[in-house]
């Protein structure tokens, strides 16, 4: 049995690490799929529902169970590809009201960060969850980061998606899960970071309590008993001016 030229042999194995890069398919499947995120920065909530799959009804409460929230405008999501893919579409469903920028890197290190997209505030088609779907030119990145939001420091993300080859449809259809709808227009249920709420709620509570105590004195004190008539100090300070002749001088008595 022949074998290959040491020479030959060496040019094969240095072209496997290539042929291995070619070979990454670029097709419709979401990248992001069940994947766990490399980090996250100021982030409440189980950070899975972000790409398990499933969403709210379009309109859905802001906070509702299928989101994580977002505490300021430096949070944000890293997920690690594993290798260098490229990306050129992406979905989200987010806050209605908030814009969200999606930025890519190849080695993950902090400067190397660049913007694909900044997904838009869509409120005018409604508040609640709402989902965005963008396409942009084609970018080489292995990580991916959501975030740096921007609006009214309410923000919270349901849903996270990333594509090569963008599918049809655009956005695919996902699982729905039956959540409550929003409560109102900008109806929030946590306040904003740094927020003064509690500090003006316990401010607001003690004054009704202080007007509440006001009330109740006014109230319960007691009304003065009325007098009869020739009764009381005034009566009998009238009976003794009466019986005092009203022209004796000083020092005279009356007469017995």
């Amino acid at each position: 049995m022949k074998t290959l030229p040491a020479s030959l042999m060496a040019a094969a194995l240095a072209a496997l690490p290539s042929l291995a890069a070619a070979a990454a398919p670029c097709g419709p499947e979401n990248l992001l799929a069940g994947k766990k995120p490399s980090a996250s920065e100021a982030v409440k909530g189980d950070l899975g529902v972000v790409t398990d799959g499933t969403v709210g009804p379009e309109g859905a409460q802001w906070d509702a169970p299928v989101t994580v929230t977002l505490d300021g405008t430096s949070s944000s999501i890293t997920y690690d590809l594993g290798e260098v893919r490229t990306i050129s579409a992406v979905i989200a469903q987010a806050d209605a009201n908030d814009t969200y920028k999606v930025t890519g890197s190849t080695d993950g290190t902090p400067a190397s960060y660049k913007l694909l997209v900044e997904l838009p505030n869509v409120v005018t088609t409604g508040h609640g969850l709402r989902t965005r779907a963008n396409q942009f030119a084609p970018t080489e990145v292995r990580f991916l980061r959501i975030g740096e939001a921007n609006g009214d420091n309410f923000f919270s993300l349901s849903e996270f998606g990333a594509y090569c080859k963008t599918p049809t449809p655009f956005p695919p259809s996902m699982k729905i899960v039956d959540v409550p709808p929003v409560a109102a227009p900008d109806s929030k249920t946590t306040p904003p970071p740094g927020s003064d709420t509690g500090r003006w709620a316990l401010l607001l509570t003690a004054v009704a309590l202080a007007l509440a105590w006001l009330a109740y004195k006014t109230i319960t004190r007691p009304a003065a008993e009325p007098t009869e008539p020739g009764e009381g100090p005034s009566a009998g300070a009238d009976a003794k001016s009466a019986d005092k002749p009203a022209d004796a001088p000083p020092g005279d008595k009356p007469n017995a």
